[in-house]
């Protein structure tokens, strides 16, 4: 263990954010969270071509790697700084034009995790300090910017891993593009394309254990949704772990982002003004996922994870190994 016993550095290069966690092991063998800073760009928003291909736009290519640089530059004193990315770099056509100046202006190179480590990591991290029993029978759900992996368990043990080609970037470009005016059929379309990734994913099939399930949501999205239903004029996601997210609470959630221009949601209380222009993407793709876990007329509920991929990386080079 004491060739880790230093401080870790994660660096996820994400589709809407790039994300550092600096962690350390304490004498009790827990891990303590030094750092987290998180950095919102874009990166999957992508420009499309017959010709080129989809690529990464040209000012959030270059605003991606000037925050990296930052986060590495914050990191230079841990022992190890660990960069990986997700499905942006997944789904780029020039994503190794990007991975080539990450190296050139950091010295370190890029893991570009697949939709199945992705969602381990996630799982690791989410689960360490929510599930506590080996019965648990669990559902994880990580909604980033391009993607949603869906982790299904029991207690600490993978059973089945999904990653779906839905996040709060894509669905936005494709059902919110107009900031300004969003329609009650924009909403529509997007529940239904959403609902229908999920059924060609076979998400809906795998939800449907007779026994309780507990459902975890991960992701800066849900996260943010949380910051709005604590309503705290400062959004400290540490005191947002733990909190519950039910299927009114989206429906609400849903209203009220769709009523609002985008500068108005900025001014939302709890809500980080750097993801007002996501935020209603974000809440339809939980409003469909707790849909599907929905058996009787109780109030289907997820609980808020803080800790997911980078927290997974830093469990696994610390505790597992």
């Amino acid at each position: 263990m004491s060739e880790f016993s230093g401080n870790i550095a994660v660096i996820d290069v994400g589709s809407n954010s790039v994300k550092m966690r600096i962690g350390r092991l304490s004498g009790e063998r827990k891990l303590l969270i030094i750092r987290d800073e998180t950095e919102v760009t874009k990166l999957g928003r992508f420009v499309l071509s017959d010709i080129q291909g989809k690529n990464f736009k040209r000012e959030n290519f270059v605003k991606t790697i000037d925050a990296i640089k930052k986060m590495v530059s914050q990191a230079r004193h841990a022992s190890e700084i660990i960069l990986v990315g997700t499905m942006a770099l997944r789904a780029a056509d020039n994503s190794e034009e990007f991975l080539n100046a990450v190296r050139e202006e950091t010295g370190y190179n890029i893991r570009i995790l697949s939709g199945q480590e992705e969602a381990e990591y996630s799982w690791l991290g989410a689960i360490h300090d929510i599930s506590k029993s080996e019965d648990d029978n669990i559902v994880m759900f990580d909604s980033g910017g391009g993607s949603t992996e869906f982790v299904f368990g029991r207690g600490s043990k993978i059973e089945k891993v999904t990653s779906v080609s839905i996040g709060a970037v894509n669905i936005t470009e494709k059902f919110f593009a107009n900031q300004e005016i969003i329609k009650r059929r924009n909403i529509t379309q997007a529940l239904e394309y959403i609902a229908e990734k999920l059924h060609e994913y076979g998400i809906q099939n795998l939800c449907e254990s007779p026994e309780p399930v507990k459902i975890i949501g991960v992701g800066g999205g849900v996260v943010a949704m949380a910051g709005v239903k604590s309503a705290n004029e400062i959004f400290m996601p540490s005191n947002l772990h733990g909190m519950r997210i039910t299927q009114r609470d989206v429906r609400r959630q849903i209203e009220l982002y769709s009523s609002l221009t985008l500068r108005e949601r900025q001014n939302i209380i709890g809500l980080p003004a750097n993801r007002a222009d996501v935020i209603l993407g974000s809440a339809c793709i939980v409003h469909e996922i707790l849909k599907n876990f929905a058996r009787s007329r109780h109030e289907c509920f997820c609980t808020v994870s803080i800790n997911g991929l980078r927290n997974g990386i830093l469990i696994e080079r610390f505790l597992q190994r």
